[in-house]
């Protein structure tokens, strides 16, 4: 995997909350679904990440960052930011 793929996934990780949901379930069959070319070492390696750590940080990004819960930012609504 090229260190743009392992940015990419990672981005992942930390923007996209239904793809942090499923990989919970099965890392590995997600990240082939999702077109993630890996060798079985790095299969290995992405088995091992704590999806949770990533959770916690996805909760400190403004929700305009994330996948979901992307806000309206022409709004005057600022309990959404």
């Amino acid at each position: 995997m090229s260190q743009d793929s392992v940015e990419k996934l990672l981005g992942r990780f930390i923007t996209d909350d239904r793809f942090r949901t499923e990989a919970a379930g099965s890392l590995e069959a997600l990240c082939r679904l999702e077109g993630y070319n890996l060798t079985e070492g790095e299969l290995n390696l992405v088995a091992r990440i704590d999806v949770q750590a990533f959770a916690d940080v996805a909760v400190q990004l403004d929700p305009g960052l994330r996948r979901a819960g992307r806000v309206d930012l022409s709004t005057d609504n600022k309990d959404n930011l």
